[in-house]
């Protein structure tokens, strides 16, 4: 009989002209007085899911409302589903991760993590305790109608019609994140609203150094920035686009980076997974980590008129309903 196939002894040569990694690896850490032991997936992770109460650290906390949680989202979903063609697009992950903190032997943090993430992320909202980073972007005409001047408001009239005439082309940006309503101040534990700080200004991106000089005479002060509102409830939000959504094909072209989820039973700083020389620190409880890439740019962008008018929800449910499946 002779053998189809035999085991032969590979070249030095031979061997060197292939290269491979696990999909897992184990990796330990220590800073701040905590040890951290981290498990790395190399893997790409395409999924759509739906959680009908989605609820995290709902206990007593200082300052705020009783029976209230640090992640409170109804019908909480991740990718979308198209019902006509029966197609799902999903939520993309790569490179996950589980990372656990210890305080000598005792477990004081865990974190879900994800090298990259894009896609639609849904739910009625109700409470967000964390770090989230959005952009707003829009041409100055729709901006313009927006600003409500009181009659003899002379400044806002001449910038409502400066921004809708001069640069009514012009491409605006302006940053937002978890807020107070009233009050516009930076709001990290079970926010209900979303918007630009006080203090914050819009600009221009592509704009002249004069331009965006213009623009920083107006501010926003107590959620509001000529008259328009500038805090939203995150209620008005049905879904959000995770990573850059392109406005005409409705596809992602750009992924978040620094995705986590974590609860800790202290406050915690997690090293930065885009820059590994810094920490991100999460407070006690659960926290979302949705922040700014690398480049600056938001893990979400949306448009000024989806910040006014909020944002429809996908579909996440094969049939009928378009949630709660």
């Amino acid at each position: 009989m002779s053998a189809q196939a035999e085991l032969v002894a590979l070249s030095d040569d031979k061997l060197s002209e292939v290269t491979g990694q696990a999909f897992m690896n184990l990796t330990t850490d220590s800073h701040n007085g905590l040890t951290f032991t981290r498990l790395n997936l190399g893997l790409d992770v395409d999924t759509q899911l739906n959680i009908k109460k989605l609820e995290l650290g709902n206990y007593s906390r200082s300052g705020e409302a009783a029976g209230t949680a640090d992640i409170a989202i109804d019908n909480f979903a991740l990718g979308s589903v198209n019902d006509a063609t029966g197609a799902i697009t999903p939520f993309k992950i790569k490179d996950p991760y589980l990372e656990i903190a210890y305080s000598g032997s005792k477990v004081v943090g865990v974190r879900m993590g994800f090298g990259e993430a894009k896609g639609h992320l849904s739910g009625d909202i109700k409470r967000i305790t964390g770090n989230v980073a959005v952009d707003i972007y829009g041409k100055g005409s729709y901006l313009a109608s927006q600003i409500s001047c009181a009659w003899y408001d002379l400044i806002c009239h001449g910038a409502k019609g400066i921004v809708g005439g001069a640069y009514a082309n012009s491409d605006f940006s302006a940053a937002a994140q978890l807020v107070t309503n009233p009050g516009g101040d930076p709001d990290p534990v079970r926010a209900q609203y979303i918007g630009m700080v006080d203090g914050q200004k819009l600009s221009i991106p592509a704009g002249s150094g004069f331009d965006n000089f213009l623009l920083g005479l107006f501010s926003s002060s107590n959620c509001a920035l000529l008259g328009t509102g500038t805090c939203f409830p995150l209620t008005n939000y049905g879904s959000f686009p995770v990573g850059k959504l392109d406005p005409n094909s409705q596809l992602f072209t750009d992924a978040a980076k620094g995705v986590f989820l974590s609860m800790q039973t202290q406050n915690v700083q997690w090293r930065d997974q885009q820059d590994t020389s810094q920490f991100v620190q999460a407070l006690a409880g659960a926290f979302m980590n949705l922040p700014r890439n690398a480049d600056g740019s938001a893990a979400i962008r949306t448009s000024f008129q989806e910040a006014f008018e909020g944002i429809p929800r996908v579909d996440t449910c094969l049939g009928t309903p378009t949630k709660g499946c």
